[in-house]
């Protein structure tokens, strides 16, 4: 059985051991209840079970918890410079068996633990069973939905430690991935814009008709891009935009 208003508890108890002056601690603290929040919707659009859908928003609420020991530990949220998150967070459930604190049928955990190992992946892991890849797409929608909504009004100080990134550029080859419908790799990555307009480039990940339905409605790509108005980041505009209308 899962019990998500128990879950909240428990994820609000643990969370509240970090230091909360951190504007980082606050920012993923507040990211995963609006990903559990989109996960759920996400699966309710998508008219699945009622337990499909709740195990749908736990791994939502589940899926950034190592974030807080990795901030602790290395004071970065970024995983080539520390550890793999999605891994430390596998890690910090499993240990003392707190798994159990969150859903007691184990049942879930095997969903659980590789939808939270893929979603944070260039790509999910091919051989995975209907369900567990399933629910790995479902928390990669939510989890880039709401990275993307972050964009909108984060400052540039907590996200990229600056107070400006409009004045880094675009290279290249960041560009001509956005502009040919790919996702940007990491290694490819070489400035803070580069970083931003990749994380614009998630859309090309997504997997379902109300995932792109939200990011309409919500008109985060014209809010994201009107922040760092550039050449380039028109480009990225027009191309994004028709993407998006093409996939509703």
């Amino acid at each position: 059985m899962i019990d998500n208003l128990k879950a909240r508890q428990v994820l609000k108890k643990y969370i509240e051991k970090y230091d909360f002056s951190n504007p980082r601690i606050k920012l993923k603290a507040a990211h995963i209840y609006r990903v559990a929040d989109v996960a759920k919707q996400i699966a309710t659009e998508l008219k699945l079970s009622q337990e499909q859908v709740e195990l749908a928003e736990l791994i939502g609420l589940l899926h950034d918890i190592g974030r807080f020991e990795q901030l602790r530990i290395y004071d970065t949220f970024k995983d080539r410079e520390s550890v793999n998150h999605a891994e430390m967070g596998v890690k910090v459930l499993k240990e003392n068996d707190f798994i159990k604190e969150f859903c007691n049928d184990e049942k879930y955990y095997d969903i659980i633990y590789t939808a939270i190992l893929n979603h944070n992946k260039y790509k999910i892991e091919d051989g995975l069973d209907s369900e567990i890849l399933l629910q790995s797409k479902i928390i990669r929608d939510a989890d880039k939905i709401d990275i993307l909504n972050l964009l909108v009004f984060e400052t540039f100080e907590t996200l990229y430690k600056k107070k400006e990134i409009i004045d880094e550029p675009i290279t290249e080859k960041v560009l001509n991935a956005m502009l040919e419908g790919k996702q940007v790799e990491r290694k490819d990555q070489k400035t803070a814009m580069d970083d931003w307009a990749s994380n614009i480039g998630y859309i090309y990940d997504i997997n379902f008709k109300p995932s792109f339905k939200i990011l309409k409605e919500k008109d985060y790509i014209n809010k994201i891009i009107n922040r760092t108005k550039t050449p380039k980041m028109e480009k990225i505009r027009n191309y994004v935009n028709k993407y998006i209308d093409e996939k509703i």
